[in-house]
């Protein structure tokens, strides 16, 4: 299968509220970093691999395929006495290795009173994608859209060689793109966290999209919103920048679904959905 036309990310008809036997909308397979987005009949429970799943009031629901996941995922819908499961299948994705020299030794091998800053930095971000998701899925308007115009200079999931040592693969998108150039959201959402001089991360914002998915803008010179503040699809809401762990000036985008980052790529330059 050619990996530039599959179904990255997929919308479905409305189904009928009524006479229909249970069933579950999905896609039979899906690639490592993806973002699924899957239909039921609306207020039926769905469990992906036993563990309960957020549903919107219109039977949506999103499943984020982690960069590593190598077992395929059982989804399941049970209501009124009637249940159904249905296989989604996963493929592996060929990840690239990408080499950055000339960082700052700090930021490579931080030193042990930074160590503290970053962890309290991830636990931040990572408490805001555990809080309970808004169930209304603002994404589902409309396409993404890019949140700045620029060049994609990392991939999603690239084996990072910083300096000449492995470190963790990349978790978002690169865009090169001048100091101060606007950032919009791409999709509708809910301000959920602004933070300022974090250690790798610089001046970050995050934006909640429903059912889990949210984006996080990194190394931004200046946020233009606040937290709690609904924002639409296009609104500037930052400014590009190089704070933090950047040899220039770059917005690096992040997606994810819960606590699972996906490629944020994947969700651009799709068809119009059909709602």
């Amino acid at each position: 299968m050619n990996l530039q036309i599959a179904v990255i990310l997929i919308f479905f008809l409305a189904l009928p509220s009524s006479g229909w036997a249970l069933q579950i909308t999905l896609p039979e397979v899906a690639y490592q970093g993806d973002l699924i987005v899957g239909k039921v009949e609306p207020s039926t429970p769905v469990f992906v691999d036993g563990k309960k799943h957020p549903v919107s009031d219109q039977g949506y629901f999103v499943i984020g395929v982690p960069q590593f996941q190598k077992t395929d995922f059982s989804v399941s819908a049970i209501k009124d006495e009637e249940n159904v499961t249905k296989i989604l299948r996963v493929l592996a994705y060929p990840w690239k290795i990408q080499r950055i020299d000339g960082l700052p030794e700090r930021y490579v091998d931080p030193p042990p009173e930074a160590l503290e800053q970053i962890g309290k930095d991830n636990q931040r971000v990572l408490e805001i994608r555990q809080e309970r998701p808004h169930v209304v899925p603002f994404f589902l308007k409309g396409n993404f859209v890019s949140p700045v115009k620029g060049t994609i200079t990392g991939d999603f999931g690239n084996q990072r060689i910083l300096n000449g040592r492995p470190r963790n693969p990349h978790s978002g998108i690169d865009i090169a793109a001048p100091k101060g150039t606007p950032v919009y959201s791409p999709a509708d959402g809910i301000v959920r966290l602004t933070a300022e001089n974090m250690y790798l991360m610089g001046n970050i914002l995050m934006i909640d999209h429903g059912l889990g998915v949210q984006s996080i803008f990194i190394h931004l010179d200046s946020v233009c919103v606040k937290e709690g503040e609904s924002v639409e699809k296009g609104k500037m809401v930052a400014r590009v920048g190089k704070t933090g762990r950047a040899t220039g000036p770059h917005l690096h985008w992040g997606v994810s679904v819960g606590s699972t980052m996906v490629d944020p790529a994947r969700l651009l330059n799709k068809a119009k959905p059909v709602l």
